[in-house]
């Protein structure tokens, strides 16, 4: 589908894969689905766990029905030329994407021939957005990581992307308020409809202007890049071209990801003094379009927006479809 004009600007960008490592979707938050806030352990494959430390809690709702039955139902809300056919079969709830059948396996979200071998996975957390939390419990989480990674069977199903080939051959060449980036079809009509909104809050809102006008527009994309999320064997919604990064030129000294932050700033206060933060109009914006802001986790990563329509229609925020 992608006709990459700029040739040699996306495909040195293939090479590099993009300007940082990030852990996209790879959060450590608690479940908020029917205020499941129960103490477990850091992986499934632990027969110990610490109750002091942060937990995926999706582990917690094996037996809760009705929280999975809400959480398929949220992704076929979300994704609704996608998703369908939410059933309950062979004792599990079950939905169709993209024409396969996906069992929700304990919460490894499996296709039916490996539905049985769950255990070999971890599974997906479905965690409370925004992350509410002080500046003494973000550093808690920083210091002991716990990643909500599934396998990469429903997303890779999702956007039609199981290799990088194939998702390198649907990525559409993108400028976003000039910056160049590679995304996924699926995404740019949500992407188009943001950009006239910024636009036209700009026209009155003097910070949308100084945030656009200090945007990095050059080398490298950022919006397309196939990797994993780092310390997860999961791939980053960047894989798939669903995720994108918006930095300044110059970060003149502020934060913006966690993994970049140094020992002594990573329990850091969240404002505009001490980091990078996109006007509080354009994270709405984002948001009402199915987008969440990575400034809103526990592992903070303010430069990034990813679209995952589910995450918001199951913390009750309202989404434009």
């Amino acid at each position: 589908m992608i006709k990459h004009t700029d040739t040699d600007y996306f495909q040195a960008h293939r090479r590099t894969y993009g300007l940082h490592l990030y852990t996209g979707s790879a959060l450590v938050l608690f479940l908020i689905i029917f205020t499941l806030f129960l103490p477990g352990c850091r992986s499934v494959r632990e027969a110990e766990c610490d109750p002091s430390l942060p937990v995926a809690s999706t582990l917690k709702i094996a037996g809760d029905l009705d929280a999975q039955h809400k959480i398929l139902l949220a992704f076929a809300q979300g994704y609704p030329g996608n998703v369908s056919n939410v059933e309950f079969l062979n004792n599990d709830w079950t939905m169709l994407v993209n024409g396969k059948r996906f069992y929700y396996a304990n919460g490894r979200f499996l296709p039916e021939e490996i539905r049985v071998q769950w255990e070999n996975y971890l599974p997906y957390d479905f965690y409370a957005y925004p992350w509410k939390g002080t500046a003494a419990q973000r550093k808690i989480f920083i210091d002991n990581p716990v990643y909500a990674a599934g396998s990469s069977f429903l997303f890779e199903t999702l956007y039609s992307s199981p290799a990088e080939d194939e998702s390198w051959n649907l990525q559409e060449k993108y400028s976003f308020l000039g910056v160049k980036m590679l995304i996924h079809p699926l995404i740019k009509p949500k992407l188009d409809s943001i950009l006239t909104q910024i636009r036209a809050a700009a026209r009155t809102d003097s910070s949308i202007n100084r945030w656009i006008a200090e945007l990095h527009t050059g080398a490298p994309s950022f919006g397309w890049t196939w990797r994993v999320i780092a310390g997860t064997n999961r791939r980053s919604n960047h894989s798939y071209g669903t995720a994108i990064d918006l930095l300044p030129r110059d970060l003149k000294g502020r934060l913006t990801y966690w993994r970049w932050n140094s020992d002594t700033n990573v329990g850091a206060e969240i404002d505009s003094k001490t980091y990078y933060l996109p006007p509080e109009t354009v994270i709405k914006i984002f948001e009402e379009h199915g987008f969440i802001w990575g400034g809103n986790w526990a592992l903070i990563d303010t430069m990034h927006f990813e679209y995952r329509p589910e995450i918001l229609i199951l913390n009750d925020i309202k989404i434009k479809y």
